[in-house]
C-alpha cells in the first residue's frame, strides 16, 4: 500500500477485464483492489504539488525508544468523521502525518479538469491502527452526489495484509460538497479475501487543495 507501489500500479480497467473474468477468484480480488490503484494513482501524482499538505519535518534527534504510543495525528485541517464498523471498529477523527510510505492527497478542486476525482486518506480508527480509505470517482462532474458504480471505496491496511473494496452489489454513496473540499461517505465493502460483506464506512470527511 506504499504510495510507490500505488504509482507502479497504473493502468485502465479496460486492460485487466478480462484477464480477470478467467483468473482465479483470489487472483480476481487482488486484481482490484491493484485497479482501484490504478486508477487514483496518475490523478494523485498529477495534482499532488498542489493537493498535498506541506511536509513535515522530521526531529533531528529520533525519541528514546518507548512502548508504541497512539499513532500521532497531523494537522493541516484535514479533519475526519468517519465511523468504521464490521471487522474495523472506531473511529477515523483526522490524518497521521505523512512520510513517504504514508502520505495523504486529495484531487479536490482539481478533479473537474481531469474528470475523475481521487483521495487517498490514512489515519488512525479507534485510535488504534492506521487505515487508508481511497475513494475514486469517475466520472467526476463537480459538487454533488455520487453512487456506485461511479464511486468506488477501499479501505487497507498500509502493508496490504486486508483490503476492503465496494463491489458488485456493494452499496457506494459520495458526497462531495460546494467546495470540493469536504462532504460525506456512506459505503459496504467487501473483504476481498473472503469474498463477504465486512465493513461499512460512514461519515463526513475533509481535504486540502
Amino acid at each position: 500500500m506504499a504510495w510507490g507501489v500505488r504509482s507502479e500500479l497504473i493502468a485502465t480497467n479496460e486492460s485487466t477485464s478480462l484477464a480477470l473474468a478467467s483468473a482465479p477468484l483470489v487472483e480476481c480480488h487482488a486484481g482490484m483492489a491493484r485497479d482501484l490503484r490504478r486508477v487514483a494513482a496518475p490523478l494523485l501524482l498529477l495534482l499532488a504539488a498542489g493537493c498535498a499538505r506541506p511536509a513535515l519535518q522530521a526531529p533531528a534527534t529520533p525519541p528514546p525508544a518507548t512502548a508504541a504510543p497512539a499513532p500521532t495525528l497531523s494537522g493541516g485541517g484535514w479533519t475526519q468523521a468517519l465511523t468504521f464498523s464490521g471487522e474495523v471498529e472506531g473511529a477515523m477523527r483526522g490524518l497521521v502525518p505523512d512520510t513517504a510510505a504514508l502520505r495523504s492527497e486529495c484531487s479536490g478542486r482539481n478533479s473537474r479538469r481531469a474528470g475523475s476525482w481521487a483521495s487517498a486518506l490514512f489515519g488512525p480508527v479507534g485510535g488504534g491502527d492506521v487505515y487508508e480509505l481511497l475513494v475514486t470517482v469517475r466520472p467526476y462532474r463537480g459538487p454533488g452526489t455520487y453512487h456506485a458504480p461511479d464511486v468506488t471505496v477501499q479501505v487497507a491496511r498500509p502493508d496490504g495484509s486486508a483490503v476492503w473494496q465496494s463491489s458488485g452489489g456493494d452499496q457506494a454513496s459520495f458526497v462531495v460538497g460546494p467546495g470540493e473540499e469536504s462532504g460525506t461517505l456512506s459505503a459496504t465493502l467487501t473483504n476481498l479475501a473472503s469474498d463477504a460483506p465486512g465493513l461499512r464506512v460512514d461519515g463526513r470527511w475533509s481535504c486540502r487543495t
